[in-house]
């Protein structure tokens, strides 16, 4: 904002030159220049974003561009387009009261300065025709080209503004429904995912459920250490993710428990997608001491007259007898 502004002063310096107006309407727009300049180094020093915007706009709209309104032939120069500036930028950079209060001011201010000229104009310097056309001209090229660019900048901050707060909603819905340690889904998002499956049963086809249960995942975290566990719980959760590629949802349902939920498939291609899980886990996950880690593993088929809380203790009863039958193996 404050850049187009300066741009603009230093336009506005030139103009008042080249069509030979009095000095101090020379001066004016330059020494508005330097002063907005020294504002901007001050601004960028404290970082007081909204008081440096309140007191660049108050000294500019209220004491530089009335100025400026009286050395430059009032209204029969091109000052009435820079009232423009100055009501878009209050508009734009401030908040609250403070953005109202200075509206106010300013409208009233600019009121008088109408009145003014209408009924005292031998107070405001004159300008023949052909100098206040070329003031005017210019004032609207300079004011267009300030408001463009400042609307572009806005509009594009806008735009960063947005694409950020997407980013940040995406990363905090993720972080609401992953697993921290594994990287898959979360209890809360697998509940939800299921009873959703559940309730499209009949439009999704067949939808079976696996629940999977590390085999002495206690003494691997008594003899290694819980930071070992924690790796092995990562391996298998891999494993787990390479099924993702077949349409299947994979979940840390908590501790060394986890989920699969496989739609649109056949019983006998489900159970054969499970099993690739036990036979991967234990060929290719292996402690320090040689052995392989196994899991037992639960299945059951979604029925549609099953509700989710009978879905859920069906697979952890069959999970249960695959653990107290020996470990290792998957019940259908």
């Amino acid at each position: 904002m404050v850049i187009c502004a300066m741009i603009g002063e230093l336009f506005g310096f030139i103009e008042s030159y080249l069509i030979g107006l009095p000095l101090f309407s020379v001066l004016l727009p330059l020494i508005s220049f330097f002063l907005l300049a020294v504002l901007s180094i001050w601004g960028l020093r404290t970082k007081k974003t909204m008081l440096f915007a309140f007191i660049s706009i108050s000294i500019s709209a209220l004491i530089l561009f009335p100025l400026m309104f009286i050395e430059n032939a009032g209204l029969h120069g091109g000052m009435p387009y820079y009232f423009m500036i100055a009501f878009l930028c209050t508009s734009l950079a401030l908040r609250g009261k403070t953005r109202l209060i200075l509206f106010i001011t300013i409208l009233i201010e600019y009121s008088c300065l109408f009145f003014l000229y209408r009924y005292y104009p031998q107070i405001f310097t004159t300008m023949d025709h052909e100098e206040a056309f070329i003031d005017q001209l210019c004032s609207m090229i300079i004011s267009s080209i300030i408001l463009f660019a400042f609307a572009c900048a806005v509009s594009s901050q806008n735009y960063r503004d947005r694409h950020k707060i997407q980013q940040l909603s995406l990363l905090y819905e993720r972080q609401a429904n992953t697993d921290e340690l594994t990287g898959l889904y979360n209890r809360r998002y697998f509940n939800n995912f299921l009873k959703l499956a559940i309730l499209t049963l009949g439009d999704t086809g067949k939808l079976h459920i696996a629940m999977f249960d590390i085999d002495d995942f206690k003494f691997v975290n008594d003899k290694y250490g819980h930071p070992y566990g924690d790796t092995i719980l990562k391996q298998f959760a891999q494993i787990l993710q390479k099924t993702e590629n077949e349409g299947v949802t994979s979940c840390r349902y908590g501790g060394e428990e986890f989920l699969l939920l496989i739609p649109k498939k056949n019983k006998e291609d489900a159970l054969k997608l499970v099993e690739e899980v036990l036979e991967n886990t234990r060929t290719e996950i292996k402690l320090k001491d040689g052995r392989f880690v196994t899991v037992s593993a639960g299945f059951t088929t979604c029925k549609e007259d099953m509700t989710y809380d009978v879905l859920l203790q069906e697979v952890d009863k069959k999970l249960y007898t695959a653990k107290s039958s020996g470990k290792n193996r998957v019940i259908s």
